[in-house]
């Protein structure tokens, strides 16, 4: 059985620690990075540094990201200082920033992001790194994956296979996307689809992965490899609207025309579940309408902005493919 440190928050102890093994990695296995991009993750960050420790790190280096974080997140790296390779704690131009720098600074051969949110599961690095080892020409691997409530009650299992990770199939994102912990890539991978666009904020990792897709085989790993975290802080959803309209700009631009006009649905539908809660509260008083009903019109005003532009981004789109 290994010990892991003291935690610094006793409710950072992850379920799986008490009867905890780690495999030790093979001196032949290929060296990964891992790169955190994070920001006043202090909620959430001691867990997920506690989940890599849950697997041997030898040939494994973690390069930390902070944004310059005003929260617990600097007590937390404190403590945990001894696994970093690197840490940079200073303002950066958000999440897709923070991948790039730490991308540039990596020097594995496998690469890979996680936030620090989500979790990677016990032992699962080294297979990961097997399978790069064992399959001539793998650029890219895609590992089952969970998403959880913030006490990581299973809310989706993602099982793939390789019919499910073909461009064609992933260009319907919002139905079928991968969950991108559980993602890793080559530096040849990265060279040629990245590095991740600074102007995408919520589906940078859609973009990336299907540029990849376009390019190279994704290979699957049937293993359990990451818990998706999904919690009220999560971005996507507490911008959900933004996420939606990104993403559908995204799939358009590579030329998933059908599949984001079915995205931009999910915004219609958002917008409709507004104006029934609205027409659901009490008649406004003669005053004007209350704050609650002042911020859900508001909600539904910038839907509406939000269609409108994506409608005219579908034409400038269609226009420069037929030109």
């Amino acid at each position: 059985m290994n010990r892991l440190p003291m935690p610094l928050d006793p409710a950072a102890t992850l379920p799986w620690e008490a009867d905890l093994h780690v495999e030790p990695a093979t001196a032949d296995l290929p060296t990964l990075s891992v790169v955190m991009p994070v920001y006043n993750a202090g909620k959430y960050l001691e867990k997920t540094l506690r989940s890599l420790l849950c697997n041997d790190l030898a040939g494994v280096e973690i390069i930390m990201m902070d944004g310059g974080s005003k929260d617990e997140t600097p007590a937390i790296l404190a403590h945990y200082r001894d696994m970093f390779a690197h840490v940079q704690s200073e303002r950066d131009k958000g999440q897709s920033d923070a991948i790039n720098k730490g991308m540039a600074r990596a020097t594995g051969r496998i690469l890979c992001w996680l936030n620090g949110d989500d979790l990677f599961l016990p032992n699962v690095l080294n297979a990961v790194r097997a399978r790069f080892r064992d399959t001539p020409g793998c650029e890219v691997v895609v590992g089952d994956a969970y998403m959880t409530e913030l006490d990581l009650r299973p809310i989706r299992h993602f099982v793939y296979g390789p019919e499910r990770l073909t461009q064609a199939v992933l260009l319907d994102y919002a139905r079928n996307h991968l969950v991108q912990p559980s993602v890793f890539f080559s530096r040849r991978a990265w060279d040629a689809a990245g590095p991740v666009k600074l102007d995408l904020h919520y589906s940078m990792d859609a973009d990336l992965f299907l540029r990849m897709a376009g390019q190279f085989t994704l290979h699957h790993l049937p293993l359990d490899i990451a818990y998706s975290v999904y919690h009220e802080d999560c971005k996507t959803r507490s911008a959900r609207a933004e996420s939606i309209s990104e993403l559908a700009l995204v799939q358009a631009g590579h030329g998933g025309q059908a599949e984001a006009t079915a995205t931009m649905q999910l915004l219609l539908d958002l917008r409709h579940q507004l104006e029934r809660r609205i027409g659901d509260l009490e008649e406004a008083p003669a005053s004007g309408p209350s704050l609650r009903e002042q911020a859900l019109l508001a909600r539904v005003a910038e839907l509406e902005r939000r269609l409108a532009v994506l409608a005219d981004a579908f034409v400038e789109i269609d226009a420069l493919e037929s030109a």
